[in-house]
């Protein structure tokens, strides 16, 4: 499992499950006064505590697999660089989700330049254009193109996945898929720049072949090697009391 990497000057996301040990999960109960998730910086120091009511709040969405808890754009202005966790406090049905609290690690800190990340190259763009392209297309025009392509993946795959990924020059680089479908993108501004190609004929062959490949990375049909969608964190036993004794849903 690879932890989502966040610069100091970024805003964190943290998403999990509450399994209910029959293939679904499940929604804490949102009007528990002790619901929240405390995240802990490297040095073990308490920097933000989650609830329904903070800012950024605990909030519920659905995916392909399910129901999920997450809370997004956490400041980490304050944060110590490293390894953070989170501890989560929540009940379901009135009964506690054990362990109480449950710890899991919940991202990484990073020192960062303040400049979003690009996900690919202008030496690996050039390689699939024309040998004889004109002067015109600088390579700072295609870094352009790139970087809005960049962008343009990170608001597709937004509550899909933690995003920006990371840069293509950072340890650990972008995923080769992400890096694939930027270029893609990038060739195809660049290719109508040119005026080499049609707008129509275009979207049949590059535009619409990555978006595609977002949409299916979005439905869950693509994976993302060392990427994973929110994780289970119920470890513990809930009780439906519809009848004099409690009926285990696990």
């Amino acid at each position: 499992m690879s932890l989502a990497r966040y610069f100091q000057d970024d805003k964190a996301r943290f998403d999990f499950r509450l399994w209910d040990g029959m293939g679904s999960y499940l929604e804490p109960d949102w009007e528990d006064s002790n619901l929240r998730v405390e995240f802990y910086d490297s040095e073990n120091t308490l920097r933000f505590t989650a609830t329904a009511q903070s800012t950024p709040s605990l909030s519920s969405a659905l995916d392909e697999e399910g129901k999920f808890i997450y809370v997004d754009g956490i400041s980490l202005e304050e944060f110590s660089l490293g390894l953070c966790s989170a501890k989560i406090y929540c009940s379901v049905n009135g009964a506690e989700v054990f362990p109480y609290p449950t710890v899991v690690e919940a991202f990484q800190v990073v020192s960062g330049t303040g400049v979003e990340p690009v996900y690919t190259l202008v030496s690996k763009a050039r390689t699939e254009l024309p040998s004889n392209i004109p002067e015109e297309l600088t390579d700072s025009i295609i870094e352009q193109y790139i970087y809005d392509a960049s962008r343009r993946i990170d608001s597709f795959l937004y509550g899909y996945y933690s995003v920006p990924f990371p840069g293509i020059e950072q340890s650990p680089a972008t995923p080769a898929l992400i890096e694939r479908i930027c270029r893609k993108l990038a060739l195809a501004d660049s290719l109508i720049f040119l005026g080499m190609v049609n707008q129509a004929e275009l979207k049949s062959s590059l535009e619409e072949q990555a978006l595609a490949e977002l949409e299916r990375l979005r439905k869950g049909e693509l994976r993302l090697s060392g990427y994973h969608p929110p994780s289970s964190v119920y470890l513990g036993k809930i009780y439906q009391e519809d009848s004099c004794s409690g009926e285990a849903l696990d």
